[in-house]
């Protein structure tokens, strides 16, 4: 046989070696592909997709700590390998010189990359992803990553890396999860490993809720600008407050669509759904200190508030403005399982259409809602 000939059938058979063998990287269990000189190489600390027959993984650390929850995404580390050689939408590929390919497994749901407003109050973030190699970052595409379950990419790392990270920055909250050990390092956030979380892959991040229905009266009486009782409206139109559901949050989006982050990682954030009606045309905005929250642990914690910038055009009328002029939420522990929030009506001066000179007093009356997480 001619020399030139052989050598292109050297080839060939070299190149059948490398992609008619191995695992779809699926967990089953698949021969391993050949290592191959011919094989081009990956770009240095580079991520791929890959297609077709890959080594299959193997596990990496426990599905409770190989996981990373972030606002609005969510990565779970299902499997590794070492192969030589992986096959790519663009053919076999191997590790650049002086490195070796990490095969990863994974399941990602959400969205990295730049967020807009959608015009709902979702806050502008931008979302990353780097590769941390033994203390040396380099910051991934958006698209490196594609979401959706069981997807594998190949990873072009240094021979001989004591650890291979992932560092998820989302909304300027950064974790990091380790690829050889599959544990997760620093201060994570309590509430988003919580087992009774849901919506890990929301815009607005994983949240805690539960229903309430309860239906809470405040009558009030109204004390004129010389000091004296009116009787005609004490009792006669209370406010109504109609409780919904408590949610806990790991953030909370200010009236500037920034967002709020607690005072450490093991705090959250409860707020309720509420609906203010009745009060006729009398209506008023408590200060935050009729707003007390105690917890299972017996810690009495004060409300705070978003004041509605509304409130400054007199439109008290508007959502969460009557009785509790903005927002009103509580910085709580993340473990909260339960709650007991006491509101004692106190007074406030008349921020409705009639008698602004008027006060609107509530007589102090204490109404009580239990929360159950």
């Amino acid at each position: 046989m001619k020399p030139h000939v052989l050598s292109a059938a050297l080839a060939v058979l070299a190149l059948t070696a490398i992609t008619g063998c191995g695992g779809s990287g699926d967990g089953k269990p698949t021969a391993t592909a050949e290592p191959s000189n011919t094989a081009p190489p990956m770009g240095k600390n580079s991520v791929v997709g890959v297609v077709g027959s890959n080594p299959a993984t193997k596990a990496v650390g426990t599905p409770e700590t190989a996981r990373v929850v972030g606002l609005g995404y969510e990565f779970k580390l299902l499997g590794t390998a070492k192969p030589s050689v992986v096959t790519t939408g663009e053919g076999p590929r191997q590790a650049a010189r002086g490195q070796q390919i990490l095969l990863v497994r994974y399941d990602a749901f959400g969205h990295l990359g730049e967020q807009s407003d959608s015009g709902g109050g979702t806050p502008t973030t931008t979302n990353s992803v780097a590769l941390v190699v033994d203390g040396t970052r380099t910051v991934l595409d958006s698209e490196a990553l594609s979401t959706g379950a069981s997807r594998t990419v190949a990873m072009s790392v240094a021979s001989g890396a004591r650890d291979v990270a992932l560092e998820v920055d989302t909304g300027g909250l950064v974790q990091s999860l380790s690829l050889v050990t599959g544990r997760r390092s620093g201060d994570d956030p309590v509430l988003l490993y919580r087992t009774d979380v849901s919506g890990e892959d929301e815009p607005d991040g994983a949240s805690v809720t539960t229903d309430i229905t309860k239906r809470l009266s405040f009558p009030f009486a109204l004390i004129s600008s010389n000091g004296q009782q009116d009787t005609f409206p004490d009792g006669k139109y209370p406010t109504i407050v109609n409780v919904e559901k408590a949610n806990l949050t790991y953030t909370l989006t200010q009236p500037n669509y920034e967002l709020k982050y607690p005072s450490s990682p093991d705090k959250a954030f409860l707020t309720l759904d509420t609906e203010v009606t009745g009060g006729n045309s009398w209506r008023t905005a408590l200060p935050t200190k009729d707003f007390t929250l105690t917890t299972d642990e017996g810690e009495a914690i004060q409300a705070q508030r978003f004041d509605d910038p509304e409130l400054k055009t007199g439109k008290i009328q508007e959502p969460d403005n009557a009785f509790f002029g903005g927002r009103i939420y509580w910085e709580v522990p993340a473990d909260l399982k339960s709650a007991k929030i006491v509101i004692t009506a106190t007074k406030n001066h008349q921020m409705g259409s009639f008698f602004r000179s008027s006060v609107l007093d509530y007589h102090n009356k204490k109404q009580t809602i239990g929360v159950q997480f």
